[in-house]
């Protein structure tokens, strides 16, 4: 499957810290083949109570390691999503972030991982570390999915929410870490018929890898 890269339209938001969001990031035929053919084995499960620094429930699959396809990966993946890692491997679409954020990525690290929010999975607040350039999520839920709305900060405190982002199929959310860009992601209700499956993008400065 040949995917052509294009520029979808991102709307900035400029409260309570700069992120953008686009609701159609990828043409029609090009996301119902990517949501039909999410991964669904391989991945492992990442927990960490509260308590313990940055806390979490969530399911992970790495698919790229600083720049690098990670071979098991790979390897378990259909034609259209090698092609899609490719396209997101390329100095265009890193260019083009690098334009439309007004971030050097020219030198960062990239990794990407395919994630998997099941009934109860949740991430608590907080800001990403510093050697963070850019995030970018895509979603590709086969449904509507009770809870797992990306939840948008004011600070620290859990209830400070100034906007609920529901993980619709093909949108995208682009985060530029800061010390004031506080986000969470709500439960995932116990009995949703679906899960918040997600492409999760990373640019890191490299010299702190």
């Amino acid at each position: 499957m040949n995917i052509r890269w294009y520029s979808p339209n991102f709307k900035k938001k400029k409260e309570p810290f700069e992120w953008f969001c686009s609701n159609h990031f990828l043409p029609s035929n090009v996301f119902k083949r990517l949501q039909a053919e999410f991964p669904h084995i391989g991945y492992r499960q990442s927990h960490r109570e509260e308590g313990d620094g940055k806390y979490y429930s969530t399911w992970d699959l790495l698919a790229v390691d600083n720049g690098i396809p990670e071979p098991e990966t790979w390897n378990n993946l259909t034609p259209a999503w090698k092609a899609m890692l490719k396209v997101i491997l390329s100095d265009g679409y890193r260019h083009y972030f690098s334009t439309l954020m007004g971030r050097d990525l020219s030198t960062s690290r990239l990794h990407v991982r395919f994630t998997i929010y099941h009934e109860n999975c949740w991430l608590a607040p907080h800001c990403d570390r510093p050697d963070k350039i850019l995030t970018q999520t895509l979603y590709f839920p086969t449904g509507n999915i009770e809870g797992g709305e990306l939840l948008i900060l004011g600070s620290s405190d859990p209830d400070d929410i100034k906007e609920a982002v529901a993980p619709s199929p093909n949108r995208s959310v682009i985060l530029l870490p800061s010390s004031r860009s506080w986000h969470s992601v709500r439960k995932v209700v116990p009995g949703s018929q679906h899960a918040r499956r997600a492409l999760l993008l990373h640019y890191v400065i490299s010299e702190n890898l």
